[in-house]
């Protein structure tokens, strides 16, 4: 038949073959364009009666109208054959798709829903597709959906539908109703679309057999199985939709395609809400419980869950919620499903420690907080030196269980030993938790505890890391002595030397440079920070203060949302954002900072009740709100725990300024700049000072600088 003309289609190619006919494509010439002709098998075509419904089916065919439905453009006739002219669609049928394997979620939700469209305004004129399959589906180059061969599934004549030449693909499709024979309706469609999805989703038929009489028998009698227990990332909703929609009594199925989109409406909000963090796995690792019989080995266990936290951030499709964040849960009696909650994941992992002189015992599990189900579980036993096996194991399992793909370099990352040595180990962690107390007694007890594991392990990358942060916080919060920015950054550099993939060493180095007014080189150390840890948010601070410090506070402020989104608990940066929506003026976000930020304070200097610089930045966050005496509370303790720091005296001057005490605030602003505190380009901008910025004696005391 190639080549022949037929009326006014001249035969191209042959497309394909079925139970309903053969289909070519063909050349309009009157109208120049392509289209798609099927010829009715010679038994329609030949009994008049059939010939004649068939007509009338077409026909009421034709008159849809829908993107996600091929157009039909006619029926025509001649002696010896009937042939429908169908618009032409260059694509791939889904079927070919569904071949290679599951279409992720998010795409195969797209599919079905342009397939569910097409079928509803079908549905609304009265008509049945009755052979939905993912081989009448066709798929353009540019992802539109098509439903093919409307109208003619609809001719029953002989049992020309379900019997007559028809492939094992259209028995799979099959309602219970349609191989027993009955009458079918609307929720037969609803049906085999439920077949489709569990096919884009799995890609496996939830019904499979060999021949035709053994798929009647299991789409009769036999359940599948749900979705999920063949992908377990398919979320509980799509289970229920899909079993729904695979309902063998038909009663119990959606009764019509709207009832359907509803459910699959709050599917695809939930599914976006996970896949909105893109292929990232949300997980927060809490405290592990202390269970030994010495209550001092707590820096043990908050150490090992720090670690966890420290390999996974690393990880490009893990979000982790900071160590800060974490550990307000630390002895807390709440629900696991509580805490996802609160933490906005949907991963937990929680474990306990006990360590008894040299030996270990550590167990460990991860929780889908969504389904309320243990997704791992492990016990390890040994003793300190086996630690770092352990670890590695643990990342790994949680690696696997949530089925993430690693790239090469993030496998060598989780295989990586920060040291082999235990002592040097322990000691690190014990310096960790006594820099996290944010004391300046705790914070030279953590200098020395770093100091003594580079002594144990003299090439340890963390603990040079973790010696240059400690004195970068020396001199934030305690002593604004350039000593300390320079050894910050001689140890950072150091860290770097035997680890460049280190990115506690460059936040570390970061802060140095920053407070050291070297801006571009704070920059460029505070971009490889979060290169190689996206969840690393002094990062994300420090270039935000430099964006800040060079009137770019539109790049800042979308930084500082990144700091508070990834550790709610730093307060710094909420002053920050405080400082920039004031110099954008949005003063109902200042407002909406300012209530956040009380809470944040209040919650963090009940557990770190030494850290001046939080008193002080508190007192003027009250001031702001007009709570004087509380205000005037906070910045009393802020300043008998360091009465002559350099910085703690600027924060006291923007207290006062607050307050309106002008002189007061620029005598202390005067006490502040004779101590040390040089920073006058941000003296310039901060608006916490704006009430002195005219005041003869401050515009003196800044004059040529």
């Amino acid at each position: 038949m190639i080549g022949e003309t037929i009326l006014h289609y001249k035969i191209m190619e042959k497309l394909g073959e079925g139970g309903m006919g053969v289909v070519y494509k063909a050349e309009d010439t009157k109208l120049k364009r392509d289209v798609a002709i099927k010829f009715l098998p010679r038994q329609i075509a030949s009994q008049n009666e059939e010939r004649e419904r068939f007509k009338v089916e077409a026909q009421a065919a034709a008159a849809l109208n829908h993107p996600n439905i091929a157009t039909i453009h006619s029926i025509e006739e001649t002696d010896n054959e009937v042939f429908i002219v169908m618009e032409y669609i260059d694509g791939t049928e889904l079927r070919e798709k569904i071949i290679s394997g599951p279409v992720k979620q998010n795409k195969a939700l797209e599919i079905i829903t342009r397939i569910a469209d097409g079928l509803k305004t079908a549905h609304n004129k009265g008509i049945v597709h009755r052979d939905i399959k993912s081989s009448n589906i066709m798929v353009t180059g540019d992802d539109q959906v098509k439903i093919m061969d409307f109208g003619l599934a609809k001719i029953k004549g002989g049992g020309l539908v379900t019997r007559v030449g028809t492939t094992m693909g259209t028995a799979a499709y099959m309602s219970p109703e349609q191989v027993s024979g009955e009458k079918v309706d609307q929720r037969t469609d609803i049906w085999s679309l439920g077949i489709i999805l569990y096919e884009l989703l799995t890609g496996e038929l939830p019904f499979k057999a060999d021949y035709e009489a053994a798929w009647t028998y299991l789409i009769l009698n036999k359940d599948p199985l749900k979705p999920s227990e063949l992908d377990r990332k398919i979320p509980a909703q799509l289970d229920s939709i899909v079993m729904k929609m695979l309902e063998k009594d038909r009663d119990k199925r959606y009764s019509n395609i709207e009832e359907f989109f509803k459910d699959l409406q709050e599917a695809r909000k939930e599914i976006s809400g996970t896949e909105q963090e893109g292929k990232t796995k949300a997980i927060a690792v809490l405290p592990f419980n202390n269970i030994s019989a010495e209550k001092e080995s707590d820096y043990f266990s908050d150490g090992l869950a720090e670690e966890l936290i420290m390999n996974l951030s690393r990880l490009k499709d893990m979000r982790v919620v900071s160590r800060t964040t974490s550990m307000q849960y630390k002895g807390v009696q709440k629900s696991i499903k509580a805490i996802g909650k609160e933490l906005g994941v949907r991963y937990i992992i929680e474990g306990s420690v006990r360590k008894f002189q040299d030996n270990l015992r550590i167990t460990a599990q991860l929780i889908d907080v969504e389904k309320d189900a243990q997704l791992w579980a492990e016990t390890y036993k040994g003793n300190l030196a086996d630690v770092f096996d352990i670890q590695e194991k643990v990342a790994k399992q949680i690696v696997d269980a949530l089925m993430v793909k690693l790239t090469p370099m993030e496998k060598v990352v989780l295989e990586k030993r920060s040291t082999l040595n235990p002592e040097a180990f322990d000691c690190y962690l014990r310096a960790r938790d006594f820099l996290y107390r944010r004391t300046k007694n705790s914070v030279q007890f953590a200098i020395q505890l770093f100091q003594q594991a580079i002594e144990f392990d003299p090439r340890y990358a963390g603990a040079y890391a973790g010696l240059g942060e400690a004195y970068a916080t020396l001199y934030q919060n305690f002593e604004s002595k350039d000593i300390w920015l320079d050894k910050a950054i001689d140890t950072s550099l150091k860290a770097l030397t035997y680890d460049s993939s280190l990115s506690e060493a460059y936040a570390a180095l970061a802060l140095a440079y920053f407070y050291k007014k070297e801006n571009e080189e704070a920059f460029a150390a505070g971009k490889k920070s979060i290169e190689l840890d996206p969840n690393n948010f002094i990062g994300y601070w420090i270039l935000g203060r430099i964006y800040h410090s060079t009137d770019r506070d539109k790049e800042a402020l979308s930084l500082f949302k990144k700091v508070v989104e990834l550790n709610p608990d730093f307060y710094s940066a909420y002053m920050d954002l405080r400082l920039v929506y004031d110099r954008l003026g949005e003063k109902e976000k200042v407002k909406e900072i300012l209530k956040t930020s009380s809470i944040v304070y209040s919650r963090y200097l009940s557990q770190h009740p030494d850290d001046a610089r939080a008193h002080m930045l508190f007192a003027v966050d009250l001031a702001l709100t007009e709570q004087n005496e509380e205000a005037k509370n906070e910045a009393a303790k802020a300043i008998e725990l360091n009465p002559t720091d350099p910085l703690m005296l600027y924060n006291a001057s923007c207290f006062y300024s607050q307050l309106g005490e002008k002189q007061i605030s620029i005598e202390t602003l005067k006490n502040a700049m004779t101590a040390g505190y040089q920073d006058y380009e941000w003296i310039k901008r901060d608006s916490d000072l704006d009430n002195i910025r005219n005041e003869p004696k401050f515009l003196e005391l800044m004059k040529g600088k």
